[in-house]
């Protein structure tokens, strides 16, 4: 009976995703053939339509994202919507290169076993009890987390190692404790990723958005304007963890645990010393680049190229390792943005929810609070992230600039609040960690618990931040 069951739900799914793939594209047909509002064209309706059969492509995920992405740019060029050179605009970009260049340096530093032996380092540092593992992979994630631009790799390859640590402690596989070690993983390794410009490879698109005259953003400006909220997540949720998934009963790893792993996997190969020093390099170069003026994406590639002129980085790691379906996905998701422009489509928005926006405007805080809101009220039907904080700048963006604020602050308020996971098909990144792990260290409900607090303390953090924001000059 159960087996039958589940049988019934899943068929019911499948007539449910087919019916939303139907729908969307009778809307799309619709939208097309509609009459163009005042302010509007006959392309800027095309391309209108073109989006919302996307959009309901990739709630229902008919077929992978990025094929859905990738047809989308494929019919605004060949229905007349823009050119060409316009619907594939951002693979031309510097956004999009330095993501590549990053993501093959995450990739190899994950496959030669660097960012283990980094984190194992880094846990030895703290102490061998609960909330010292605790905050030893928060600590290791912070440290990791700029060197790996993927939150999916950060998430998968960190897992792994939070549940090795679980089992060494003696916490019981889906116990509080198991689950607390979990949410600390994902603190360190993903959530803390927000404060880095290198910390996620969105971070480079989401700032390919933004205005010409706001896109000079550098390493530096990123965690200086992050670092308010940055603080407030960690002590936040660090006090969450300890609170709400401390063990009764104390716990603590084998004395010299952390020393034996790194004796376990030996001294440092020749691989790990060179993708260390082309990380540490392009770090530098990212963070100096105020001084030599040479672009992210050029040291990126540049980096990238250097790993495979030694072969460090073979020719199948290029082919395999880098994750070439989410590179794609987010290019083509950040052309929205260049054919709305393109199109006028952003400026008909704000004159047609101008009165909303009246009301959002009214100060700081409401503006801040709106974002959050409608940002996890999207996430609920589109699961890429990227995704659903484009459609909130695009939205908000005209209406904030003309307030004098910065649209950064959309970017990173939006983006940082769409890392939800209230229910398992709204995160892939947290699907990593689940997956790597077998689904063998955390129910989905202590984990769905961490999230609503993450959200409380991030929306706490935005807060905070906004007295910050308003003396540096962006509000």
């Amino acid at each position: 009976m159960e087996c039958k069951s589940r049988q019934s739900k899943s068929s019911m799914v499948v007539v449910i995703k087919y019916a939303i793939a139907i729908l969307s594209v009778i809307a799309a047909f619709a939208i097309s053939m509609a009459t163009p509002p005042e302010g509007l064209t006959t392309e800027a309706m095309r391309a209108i339509g073109i989006l919302i059969f996307a959009v309901g492509w990739w709630i229902c995920q008919i077929v992978p994202e990025y094929v859905t992405g990738m047809l989308m740019c494929t019919l605004w060029a060949a229905t007349g919507c823009v050119k060409y050179e316009v619907a594939f605009s951002t693979f031309a970009g510097k956004g999009w290169w330095m993501m590549v260049g990053a993501f093959a340096m995450g990739a190899i530093a994950g496959r030669t076993g660097l960012l283990r032996r980094i984190s194992l380092y880094v846990l030895t540092l703290f102490p061998a009890t609960f909330k010292g593992q605790v905050l030893g992979l928060m600590g290791a994630g912070t440290v990791i987390s700029p060197l790996v631009p993927s939150m999916n790799a950060k998430s998968a390859l960190s897992a792994p190692l939070a549940l090795a640590i679980s089992d060494s402690l003696g916490a019981e596989r889906k116990s509080s404790a198991a689950s607390g070690l979990m949410a600390a993983c994902y603190t360190g390794f993903v959530l803390m990723g927000h404060i880095f410009l290198s910390g996620s490879f969105s971070h480079y698109m989401l700032i390919s958005v933004l205005p010409e005259q706001y896109k000079n953003v550098s390493w530096f400006d990123w965690l200086l304007w992050t670092l308010p909220w940055g603080i407030i997540a960690f002590t936040g949720l660090a006090l969450y963890i300890f609170w709400a998934h401390s063990p009764k009963v104390p716990l603590a790893l084998p004395k010299g645990y952390g020393r034996q792993q790194l004796q376990k996997i030996g001294p440092m190969s020749k691989d790990e010393k060179i993708v260390l020093g082309v990380i540490l390099c392009a770090l530098l170069g990212w963070m100096t680049s105020f001084l030599h003026h040479i672009s992210g994406a050029a040291i990126a590639v540049g980096a990238m190229c250097v790993l495979l002129g030694v072969k460090t980085m073979t020719a199948d790691d290029f082919k395999s390792r880098i994750e070439w379906p989410a590179i794609f996905l987010i290019g083509c998701v950040f052309n929205m943005a260049k054919v709305v422009k393109a199109l006028h489509i952003d400026t008909w928005l704000s004159h047609a929810i101008a009165p909303i926006l009246s009301i959002v405007m009214t100060n700081n805080v409401v503006m801040v609070l709106s974002i959050v809101t409608v940002i996890i009220l999207i996430r609920f039907l589109i699961t890429n992230m990227t995704s659903g904080s484009i459609i909130v700048a695009i939205v908000m963006m005209p209406a904030v600039m003309a307030a004098g604020i910065n649209p950064w602050i959309i970017i990173f308020v939006a983006f940082t609040a769409a890392n939800l996971f209230f229910f398992k098909y709204m995160n892939t990144i947290y699907l990593c960690a689940q997956f790597t792990t077998h689904g063998e260290m955390s129910a989905h409900w202590p984990m769905a618990k961490f999230c609503i607090a993450f959200t409380v303390v991030s929306t706490i953090g935005f807060l905070v931040s906004i007295p910050y924001w308003e003396l540096i000059g962006l509000m």
